[in-house]
């Protein structure tokens, strides 16, 4: 299968993350002021980064859903700044249509939902952007008959069945197995260990297990802003393993591990 020209890469990106909420488990809310957001996607960029990642609405258990149109008004001033400074792909990490169509306008190339196309105005969304990466979240409730393994790939069969339907490009798709959404601590160590076991056929995929949960049961640390190390180590041995997306924290940190790695690998 050919691959979308943002996901066709020779080598391991690192999606940096923005988080432009005041309630981010992360970062506390340290970026949430405009400036400070755009000021961090620019040291971002310094330290390496392949894809920025915006966010206007935590995921983080207990999160308070905000609306649409305060989520729009924290992400959209970000995402002008930001393709004013580089050309690099932009996500926007949301699960509500109106969010994605409006920051896909204003230049976003990626649409990063957390919900998986499960909103049927979605598709729409997806749709009318043909030139946009597309990821592909599971973050469901678990199926309990089956195992991880087999959920997921039943997830990955329905969502390329969808976007056929919906004459979506299959190119366009990167999956996100979706670490710490729904999942026991031993369903996410075994995505962890074993990628190959969570891809559908050749799809890429993306890992986001920067700062999670699974970091804090896997080390004791109970800081999210502590567990970079950890989180680092975690996604060195996803690219080990072929995953091709990283989403992580600490840009610099994961940069400097994936040149040292590639360098001695090679």
């Amino acid at each position: 299968m050919n691959q979308h020209p943002i996901f066709a890469k020779p080598a391991t990106q690192i999606m940096g993350i923005v988080n432009v909420t005041p309630d981010s488990f992360s970062d506390g809310g340290l970026f949430y002021d405009t400036q400070h957001a755009i000021e961090h996607a620019k040291q971002l960029i310094k330290e390496g980064v392949d894809i920025l990642d915006i966010g206007g609405q935590s995921t983080r258990p207990g999160y308070q859903e905000v609306s649409e149109e305060e989520e729009l008004a924290r992400v959209a001033p970000v995402i002008k700044a930001i393709r004013q400074l580089t050309d690099l792909p932009i996500s926007i990490d949301t699960y509500f249509p109106s969010v994605a169509k409006a920051a896909l306008a204003l230049g976003a190339t990626i649409l990063n939902d957390v919900r998986g196309l499960d909103h049927p105005e979605m598709l729409a969304v997806a749709k009318a952007f043909p030139k946009a990466g597309l990821i592909i979240m599971h973050s469901r409730p678990r199926i309990s008959t089956l195992t991880i393994q087999e959920d997921l790939q039943a997830f990955y069969q329905e969502k390329i069945k969808q976007c056929q339907q919906a004459n979506i490009a299959l190119e366009r798709i990167c999956f996100d197995p979706g670490i710490g959404f729904g999942k026991s601590l031993a369903e996410n160590i075994q995505i962890l260990q074993n990628p190959d076991a969570f891809r559908y056929q050749d799809y890429p995929l993306l890992y986001g297990v920067s700062r999670k949960r699974t970091i804090e049961h896997l080390t004791g640390e109970t800081n999210p802003m502590e567990r970079d190390i950890a989180s680092i180590t975690a996604s060195l041995y996803a690219a080990n393993q072929g995953v091709e997306i990283l989403r992580i924290h600490h840009v610099k940190g994961m940069k400097e591990a994936l040149t040292v790695w590639q360098t001695l690998d090679c």
